[in-house]
């Protein structure tokens, strides 16, 4: 299968994946024409195949989009919510006694769902907010990606504490708004305010959402599965390797706040000590990685966004714009404004080589 930049490291479970498989169904597309026109192994359909790489995930969810043709696809995947669809996280905040303990869970072990993504929970006086910060680079799959979050976010919370009522104060989307249609039914689901090409993916709730009680909790189970999970989490940063997991974690930082070692430490599950070691033990370093990164995302923003160099150099965890400068000239020979002008002279004199030959 071809793979390009836009696709992310890691993998996803077999049983997240089945949730968009039972949603093509609806659009009269076959789990199993989906597995082969991607080239995926049948074991998904009965869980034989714990996880898929997400990189065939994304082909999945590409080839669905494109024949369900349906700007929706993603959003009505939450009407087959269950705790099966995440595995022993859904299971995990069933056993929860509150709303505020389960959304606690969630981002210590979403990776178990798949390495699409991380939630950041802010928990102020008045408003919750979760946030969810999306791995997938592909224009077409990501929106479909965000929609599902959220809509699946707000229907398992209605689920798990048996309150139809329950509903965000407003939502956040990163992506443009849908259709009017769409949106209508977006409305309709919601029942709040709906801000759309934000650049983030937030929900903001009432934060007496934190002491709703969950219908059926079971503390003793819960503390049983909570050991499972780490179990799990263990074994799935051995599986996948450490090297991965630091570039994912910290492209996504980049993208929304400063890099920092603690924090993808943090977001790891480990300390940076442990983080040291074990990249050590794969023949790598944090500052190799984040320097290949930068390099890769500099070049990147320098030709396809309209932020500042200053601007660009923030985002890429440097003090000031002149380090930047000075290590970009080191890694490419040229200032970054020289290599934004030489790009963008290039991009125009393609496109006047392919008007001409129009």
């Amino acid at each position: 299968m071809n793979k390009n930049n836009n696709y992310v490291p890691g993998t996803v479970s077999s049983a997240f994946v089945r949730l968009f498989l039972r949603t093509a169904q609806d659009y009269g597309i076959a789990p199993t024409d989906v597995l082969n026109a991607c080239s995926v192994n049948h074991g998904v359909l009965d869980n034989r195949l714990a996880r898929v790489e997400a990189c065939d995930f994304e082909a999945m969810m590409r080839w669905m989009i494109t024949k369900a043709g349906d700007p929706e696809f993603g959003f009505k995947s939450a009407r087959y919510v269950a705790p099966g669809a995440f595995g022993l996280v859904g299971y995990l905040i069933m056993n929860c006694q509150s709303g505020g303990e389960a959304f606690r869970l969630v981002p210590r072990y979403e990776a178990l769902i798949g390495n699409l993504g991380t939630t950041d929970l802010a928990e102020g006086e008045h408003i919750v907010s979760v946030r969810w910060n999306c791995y997938c680079r592909d224009p077409l799959v990501r929106p479909h990606l965000i929609d599902e979050y959220l809509a699946t976010t707000v229907e398992y919370a209605r689920w798990v504490t048996g309150r139809d009522d329950i509903g965000p104060i407003r939502i956040y989307f990163e992506h443009k708004a849908p259709p009017a249609e769409t949106l209508e039914r977006y409305q309709e689901y919601f029942r709040c305010e709906l801000i759309f090409d934000s650049g983030v993916n937030v929900m903001e709730f009432d934060a007496s959402l934190m002491d709703l009680p969950i219908r059926h909790p079971d503390p003793t189970l819960l503390k049983t599965l909570q050991e499972q999970a780490e179990k799990q989490h263990q074994e799935l940063q051995q599986c996948d390797p450490v090297v991965i997991q630091v570039r994912s974690t910290l492209q996504n930082m980049m993208e929304r706040t400063i890099p920092r070692r603690e924090r993808v430490a943090s977001q790891l599950g480990m300390s940076e000590r442990t983080l040291q070691r074990r990249l050590l033990e794969a023949e790598s370093s944090y500052q190799q990685i984040l320097d290949e990164l930068r390099l890769e995302l500099s070049q990147e923003w320098l030709t396809t966004k309209e932020w500042s160099v200053s601007d660009i150099a923030l985002r890429l965890g440097f003090t000031e714009p002149r380090s930047f400068q000075r290590r970009f000239k080191t890694w490419t020979g040229i200032s970054p404004g020289e290599f934004r002008r030489r790009e963008l002279n290039t991009s125009m004199e393609q496109s006047a080589r392919q008007a001409r030959s129009a």
